[in-house]
């Protein structure tokens, strides 16, 4: 049943339906805003085996329809998506992906389809909404809700959604998304703006969005389906949160085993369940029941339990709830635990469920602990801890049998975790020692900690993060607030129009400046109402900058996306089209990479415009803030991060601006949000890291060249009268074609009559203007022109005085003489020199021979 939800939000009516479209995804809404409306759908899948990610994927869907438009091209259907809509999926993605239980691995699926658009309502804040609210009424399990809106800045004062036409006269355009307590994504393109009056829009932003979570709430109540997690297998950290439970004096585990009639919960039986309780490595307790699954138990089964031994048990839920009293809210510990769980919670249904989450197993202990094993079977690792095991596949003796695995890894795995921990933070400080080898030193503690490379990851960021809180020592040996060695190059490209080479540590960019004609614009397809853009930039970031071997199949989302951000760094500074009339194109190559290759775009890119001798207003610079924060509420901001502090750390905050302040910002977080201080202070460390680096920059390249390369083209801009386009065009183009054949120039006509002449050669450009202004001049009454005889008829010839333009010579206009014959006097061929004497109104022209001769004879007189 349809069920609609409306609220005021930025003096306009916000309305979300459910129940009436797209009735089989786990949460469908649509959302509408003034006449834009789009399709919000959250779908899951069970997840796939051997997953060690969240796999959420985001879909934007633009429809031509929406726009009442019909696509270009032969196909006419909409095929890859635009630039457009892969930004607005990681403007989704970003801020919901933190927000799913740990260890979730079920497959989600987020498809924002586009129905509509007024064109003045925007479409990408409205998708994350659409994606939140879905997700809040779906059986998934969504920590939210989230909002997001646009804030815009108008005269001074900030604004709630602004619509496209406001934007034109805002000089902030800023995303905030969060929950209603904190922050979770802010992405921002601004006109020079302070970093103070960029952090209150960011936090009026989070007062704004509070409404969208208010009838989130209420739709929840109303509509919400209820949440299921289901089992989460323990990863990696479930490890170390074991050594920190076995480390407590008095700790106490239940270890479970069952027996089942077969592997899939859906369609086997439990059939025994063994349990024991450990405190301190020793068993206190036991648990054992034969379960009686209501029918036959079919064929042989290898624990040979057989329908007598059931036959008095009880039934597969009481026998799980008798468990469920014996565990008593202790964690739960098994060898591939997730089977056990399975089957137990089949059997209990709906009427109570397992702690989630809250399981140990000891087979993943043993891949990431003990990677050497050769088989990780139960009995396979008891012996390899020496362990007797005399009975198999029978619940109670398992459980004993992981009890005493259990037990020997509580006595083996903390002295071993705590060594590596020592290892690695001895290679950190090894960074400040003259005559050590960090790097070495970290090898030595990986082939000493004997664990797989992922449990050596996960101790490694504990210990950095660690060490950072407490000491103010980075992994490169650096302090928090220390930015890496920089080097700066311009011009290191010989043909290039404009190049720089902007090197920060193992961080580097070449980006390469193109200028060209209007004729280069990029022609746009989509539902935005932009059509052409003349200033592009373009990102790459080849596999062989991380050292490492991918497919090379064009640019991903992370691509486009930080392009994006480098391109909105740069747009405030550029000129007008009046001011340097060319289409503009970066390219950055980000040929070496180590954290933060967007701002060393943005930097290099800003070497490359003024090499290329564009007249930006200011320099532009970049760096990237991270964070390491502890729930006790403590937290450092880092200066310059490097790719693993990214992985490692809980923020990626990336500000770009000038001296004066900031053109451009991008946070993403890892964490459930952040609070005004990081973000106050993030702006702040990003401003006096962005000081040094425009010193730097500076240094080499202060202002933009006076001149631009010779390989550039030189670009003229005349204005003709509209209505001589087309003679300039010609029939099929003709006319055009031979112009710029002929002179080596590549020309663009605009509908207003404004003509671009691009050519490397000023004399080639020259040559053009003059064809152009002959083609185009008027033929004035009296005036004397140079003309090409055309026809000869018997009552006078034809001559062509301008391109196109025909005028006649009676016979008797032909000479101060009298003239026989038209052919006595001049044949086809003849340049003659004429007199414009009449032209009619029908627009023909009358041309006499006569009246040149007549003026030249007066000249020599005089």
């Amino acid at each position: 049943m349809s069920q609609i939800f409306e609220t005021q939000f930025a003096g306009r009516t916000l309305t979300i339906e459910t129940g009436k479209i797209a009735l089989l995804a786990g949460g469908a809404v649509t959302v509408r805003f003034g006449d834009t409306m789009l399709l919000g759908t959250a779908n899951r899948s069970d997840p796939r085996p051997g997953l060690d990610f969240f796999p959420l994927t985001v879909e934007f869907e633009e429809r031509m329809y929406a726009a009442g438009k019909i696509p270009g091209g032969f196909i006419k259907r909409e095929s890859r998506p635009s630039e457009q809509a892969i930004l607005a999926c990681r403007l989704t993605d970003r801020p919901i992906r933190p927000l799913f239980p740990e260890g979730y691995k079920d497959d989600i699926q987020i498809v924002i389809t586009v129905l509509s658009t007024d064109q003045e309502n925007q479409t990408d804040v409205l998708g994350t909404f659409a994606a939140s609210c879905a997700l809040t009424i779906s059986p998934i399990p969504f920590l939210g809700p989230i909002g997001a809106v646009r804030i815009g800045r108008i005269d001074g004062e900030f604004v709630i959604n602004p619509t496209v036409s406001d934007l034109e006269r805002s000089d902030i355009d800023l995303i905030v998304s969060g929950t209603r307590d904190a922050i979770m994504m802010v992405e921002a393109g601004a006109s020079i703006v302070p970093e103070d009056v960029m952090a209150d829009a960011i936090l009026f932003g989070h007062r704004a969005l509070q409404p969208l979570i208010d009838i989130q709430d209420e739709m929840r109540a109303a509509a919400g389906k209820p949440k299921s997690v289901g089992y989460r297998e323990p990863g990696t950290g479930s490890i170390l949160e074991f050594v920190k439970k076995v480390s407590q004096r008095g700790y106490e585990l239940v270890v479970v085993d069952t027996e089942t009639t077969g592997r899939d919960a859906k369609v086997a039986d439990l059939i025994e369940i063994g349990a024991v309780r450990v405190r301190d490595g020793q068993i206190v307790d036991r648990f054992s029941t034969f379960v009686n699954p209501g029918r036959e138990i079919f064929g042989a089964q290898m624990h040979g339990i057989t329908d007598a031994d059931v036959a008095g048990a009880p039934v597969a839920k009481e026998a799980a709830q008798k468990l469920l009293a014996f565990v008593a809210g202790a964690p739960i510990v098994g060898h591939n635990v997730g089977f056990d769980i399975g089957f137990l919670d089949q059997a209990l249904g709906e009427s109570g469920k397992f702690i989630e989450g809250g399981y140990f197993d000891t087979l993943v202990i043993a891949r990431e602990a003990y990677p050497d094993l050769e088989s990780y079977k139960l009995g396979d690792v008891a012996r390899f801890f020496g362990i007797t095991v005399e009975t198999v596949h029978r619940g109670l003796a398992d459980a004993e049998t992981t009890a005493a695995i259990v037990a020997k890894y509580a006595s083996d795995l903390p002295n071993r975790i705590e060594n590596l921990q020592e290892a690695i933070s001895i290679s950190i400080r090894a960074n400040r020692q003259e005559g050590e080898d960090p790097t070495g030193l970290l090898e030595a503690a990986r082939r000493q900690g004997r664990v797989s490379k992922g449990l050596f990851q996960l101790v490694q960021k504990k210990t950095t993060r660690k060490v950072v809180l407490d000491e103010g020592i980075r992994m490169d040996g650096r302090g928090v607030d220390e930015i890496r060695p920089i080097s700066v190059e311009v011009g290191v490209l010989p043909r290039a129009h404009g190049s720089g080479l902007f090197t920060r540590g193992q961080t580097q960019a070449l980006t390469v400046a193109t200028l060209g004609p209007n004729s280069d614009v990029q022609r746009i397809d989509t539902i935005s109402p932009e059509t052409e853009k003349r200033y592009l930039h373009h990102y790459n970031m080849p596999p062989y900058s991380t050292g490492e071997n991918k497919p090379m199949r064009g640019p991903g989302r992370r691509e486009i996306g930080h392009g994006h951000l480098a391109e909105r760094a740069l747009l405030p500074v550029l000129p007008s089209e009046d001011e340097f009339p060319y289409v503009i194109r970066l390219v950055s190559e980000c040929v070496t990479s180590n954290g933060s290759t967007s701002m060393a775009s943005t930097c290099g890119s800003s070497l490359a415009l003024m090499d290329a001798g564009v007249p930006i207003k200011a320099a532009v610079a970049g760096a990237a803030m991270g964070l390491i924060s502890e729930p006790d509420g403590r937290f450092v901001v880092l200066t310059d991060i490097l790719g693993k502090e990214d992985a490692f750390g809980d923020m990626d905050f990336k500000v770009t601006g000038t001296r004066e302040g900031v053109t451009a910002l991008q946070m993403d977080i890892k964490v459930k949000g952040i609070s005004e201080a990081i973000i106050r202070q993030g702006l702040e460390k990003a401003h006096t890291a962005r000081m040094t680096i425009l010193d730097k920059m500076d240094a080499v390249m202060p202002t933009s060249r006076t001149e631009m390369s010779s390989f550039a083209p030189r670009i003229i801009t005349i204005k003709i009268n509209p209505e001589k386009i087309r003679d300039i065009i010609g029939k099929g183009g003709s006319v055009i074609r031979k112009i710029q054949e002929e002179t080596g120039t590549e020309i663009s006509v605009e509908d207003d009559g404004t003509v671009q002449i691009a050519a490397v050669s000023g004399d080639s450009s020259r040559k053009a203007v003059q064809w152009i202004e002959s083609i185009t001049r008027e033929v004035e009454v009296g005036g004397l022109y140079l003309g090409k005889v055309t026809r000869i008829m018997g009552f006078g010839c034809f001559v062509e005085i301008l391109p196109g333009k025909e005028g006649l010579i009676r016979i008797g206009e032909l000479a101060d003489y009298h003239v026989p014959a038209v052919e006595d006097v001049v044949s086809v061929g003849d340049e003659v020199m004429v007199v414009v004497v009449e032209i009619d109104r029908q627009g023909r022209i009358n041309l006499s021979r006569k009246a040149a001769m007549q003026r030249h004879l007066a000249r020599t007189d005089s």
